[in-house]
């Protein structure tokens, strides 16, 4: 493009852009909305900071407690006069009370974007050896997924609210020219006129895209600090939201191209916004849950009573016979607790729990089993909708994404094995029952935090070449028009 051409229709974009009051207003209010979805983010982020935070405290706290309660019982040649129960040298004790640790899912600063699955999935767990953490919170028992519809955040306001926005700055570029008697003067000049409509919607993409970015960027590094800059992430987010505004003008330029009125237009651009961002995503939706439904947790959690008490009526019965009428630990007979009766019960929570975590896994089998087929088909399906696609793509860039909180979720699993496996033989020392040292506390397995924002599952370069081709083509077909109307 000359630059004196440019800077003429440059000026006359802004012209036009500056009289539209109700264009002005409109984007007042989203900017408004987007300003607000960033400051929502930012709030829930520091809060996990410093729920975090408090944890880190509260377990030194424990740590601390837990050894200078065992220092002082040796120092009084293991006398304890407390209650039995609460005796930190028994291993069993102390699995129970101050052994269990917490599992945290390191927050990620871009998280302050997207949602996602935060507000089903937790981003930490207290982990004991005797309980299986909750996969999901009881809140969402039959809702575990919530990628179709997502909450108020900057990925709402991105995905849902701002093609709106951009149906409003282009649906008349072209016919404006007709509706004001500019179209013929058009037609007489020794320019295309194919080329000049591609010229203004793109004036009106940088206009768009460089104006969001220059309010966006800034006001995060405000509320987040400005650390985020040096991921990949947030320069991906850049690229996939810029190509996302990109496909929602080509699509606009390809229906101006059409010729039609200006309402035509509008009614066109926002029953296409419906059937890709909100349609065809629902539809999805219950398509997935009635390929794969997912069991709810009622019922996961009737299955998992069902295969403790199978277990109970056949080796748990042997199990419990022994250990309650056992000379050592005198359960039945005795009418006082006894270190036995402690040891007692630890062996039976610790060999019931092996049977009761294999009948939970047999179960959550059933309910992540179908989970991850519907995950798996909308991995496949999402190019059917650009509002999907990039909902999966935002979600997975800022470390909310149903996959990374899955592997969180197995990470937890894998450290409460670790755990189990560090308290299991101690509680079932019978040498003297007490053998839980300070040393012993000290080697507690401690769960190591990080961030889970990977993004090399998302398959980023496939989704990115998709949205790339979109554009292209839709350019493409709009120009062909134009030039073919204008002959």
């Amino acid at each position: 493009m000359r630059m004196p051409l440019f800077r003429v229709m440059m000026a006359h974009e802004l012209r036009l852009l500056y009289r539209n009051r109700v264009l002005i207003s409109l984007f007042t209010l989203i900017l408004l909305v987007l300003l607000a979805s960033l400051w929502i983010g930012s709030s829930m982020f520091r809060k996990q900071q410093q729920t975090i935070g408090k944890i880190g405290m509260y377990q030194t706290e424990m740590a601390d407690s837990l050894k200078s309660r065992i220092e002082r019982i040796e120092a009084a040649q293991m006398r304890y006069n407390g209650f039995i129960w609460d005796d930190p040298t028994f291993a069993y004790n102390t699995a129970r009370n101050e052994g269990p640790q917490f599992a945290v899912k390191q927050p990620f600063a871009l998280q302050a974007l997207m949602v996602g699955q935060s507000d089903v999935q937790p981003y930490y767990y207290k982990v004991y050896i005797n309980k299986k953490q909750n996969l999901v919170f009881d809140g969402e028992i039959d809702n575990s997924l919530l990628q179709f519809i997502g909450t108020f955040d900057f990925g709402f306001v991105v995905i849902y609210l701002l093609p709106l926005l951009i149906i409003v700055f282009t649906y008349n570029v072209l016919a404006s020219e007709k509706e004001q008697g500019t179209w013929v003067l058009l037609k007489t000049s020794n320019q295309s006129i194919a080329r000049l409509m591609l010229y203004r919607i793109g004036i009106r993409y940088g206009l768009f895209t460089g104006f969001f970015w220059l309010i966006v960027t800034p006001v995060l590094a405000a509320l987040i600090s400005p650390a985020f800059l040096a991921t990949g992430n947030w320069w991906w987010i850049v690229g996939f939201v810029s190509l996302y505004f990109g496909f929602w003008f080509a699509l606009s330029f390809l229906i101006n191209s059409f010729s039609l009125s200006s309402n035509l237009n509008a009614m066109v651009l926002i029953g296409l916004w419906l059937f890709l961002g909100l349609l065809v995503p629902n539809l999805l939706q219950i398509g997935l849950n009635r390929l794969y439904p997912i069991p709810s947790r009622i019922s996961l959690t009737n299955e998992e009573r069902n295969a403790i008490n199978k277990y109970f009526e056949k080796d748990g019965q042997a199990l419990t016979k022994d250990v309650f009428s056992s000379p050592r630990t005198l359960i039945r007979q005795a009418s006082v607790v006894t270190p036995g009766m402690v040891y007692g019960y630890g062996v039976i929570v610790y060999k019931s729990q092996e049977i009761k975590d294999a009948a939970a896994h047999v179960a959550e089998q059933k309910l992540f089993g179908q989970i991850e087929r519907q995950q798996a088909a909308i991995e496949r399906l999402q190019f059917i909708s650009p509002a999907l696609m990039m909902q999966e793509v935002l979600a997975g860039l800022t470390g909310t994404h149903w996959h990374q909180f899955n592997q969180f979720s197995r990470d937890v699993d894998d450290f409460r094995v670790q755990t189990q496996r560090f308290f299991y033989p101690k509680m079932a020392t019978e040498q003297t029952y007490r053998t839980f040292t300070v040393r012993d506390a000290e080697a507690i397995p401690r769960f190591v935090a990080r961030t889970y924002a990977d993004y090399g599952w998302l398959h980023i370069e496939s989704s990115l070449s998709v949205y790339v081709a979109l554009v292209a083509i839709l350019l493409f077909a709009g120009y062909r028009r134009l030039v073919f109307a204008s002959r």
